[in-house]
């Protein structure tokens, strides 16, 4: 499996535990340290308080399908970068944005999210 499909396939199961409002699911396609630079928010760190976040934010979503599109990606050895779009269509609110995910291989081979940032593009 070439990278971009590695990429595409790490989105796809992270939108389906999304979806499913799985916050804990979510947080397993992160390291242990993630640094988290979420919109309208200060830096936080670590995989607890990504769950935090994310339970906020699925709590003030009602709805909706969790969408990525990659739009520019690399890797050299075991770190990879991700450039794209994101959008939860038919939430109340209604959400889109763009992100960028530094990834870190693990020991077993996956691809983890160390350092991730995103914004809407609404208002």
């Amino acid at each position: 499996m070439d990278l971009k499909q590695e990429l595409e396939a790490f989105d796809d199961a992270y939108n389906e535990a999304f979806n499913r409002g799985d916050t804990a699911g979510c947080a397993a396609f992160f390291t242990e340290d993630v640094v988290l630079l979420p919109p309208g928010q200060p830096m936080i760190r670590g995989r607890a308080a990504f769950e935090a976040l994310y339970a906020s934010r699925m709590e003030q979503s009602t709805g909706g399908t969790h969408t990525n599109q990659l739009i520019e990606y690399d890797a050299e050895g075991d770190l990879a970068y991700q450039i794209g779009t994101y959008a939860i269509e038919g939430a109340d609110p209604p959400e889109q944005g763009k992100f960028v995910n530094v990834l870190r291989r693990q020991a077993d081979g996956a691809w983890k999210v160390s350092v991730s940032i995103f914004n809407s593009d609404l208002p």
